[in-house]
């Protein structure tokens, strides 16, 4: 397989990612992925610290997180954001991933849902359509 270029990638230039992972190779595939897409990523290795990374980062855009979590899972994770005290936390589009097949997902707690191993087109592609429904168009990324 050839690796792709640069400009064969989707462009999230711009984009501050929170991504949200028990497992260190998914959270160093997801790293990977957004970063060579232009977007800037903040990983976590478990629920709490995800939240800590919402007190203490100015701006997110999009959360990645996995669902099955040891302690606080993706569910709760979610829920916990909905609930934040800062409006434009509880805004924050949040995709789910999970390795399982999963049939049933909590749609009105997720805005996405992805299954592992990620494509990176499909989710370059999720995250530019809930931010597009969530932005004004003059506020879009390019």
């Amino acid at each position: 397989m050839t690796p792709l270029s640069s400009s064969q990638l989707p462009d999230l230039s711009g984009l501050t990612v929170l991504v949200v992972d028990d497992d260190e190779d998914a959270i160093k595939v997801l790293t990977t992925m957004m970063t060579a897409c232009g977007a800037e990523v903040i990983f976590a290795r478990s629920a709490p610290e995800g939240l800590a990374n919402l007190d203490t980062t100015s701006h997110l855009d999009v959360v990645i997180t996995d669902i099955s979590m040891p302690g606080i899972d993706g569910y709760e994770f979610t829920r916990k954001i909905r609930q934040h005290s800062s409006p434009v936390h509880r805004a924050l589009p949040i995709i789910a991933l999970t390795g399982f097949h999963q049939t049933y997902v909590i749609t009105e707690t997720f805005d996405a849902f992805l299954q592992k191993p990620v494509d990176l087109d499909r989710l370059c592609a999720v995250i530019k359509i809930l931010l597009a429904r969530r932005r004004p168009s003059s506020e879009r990324p390019a």
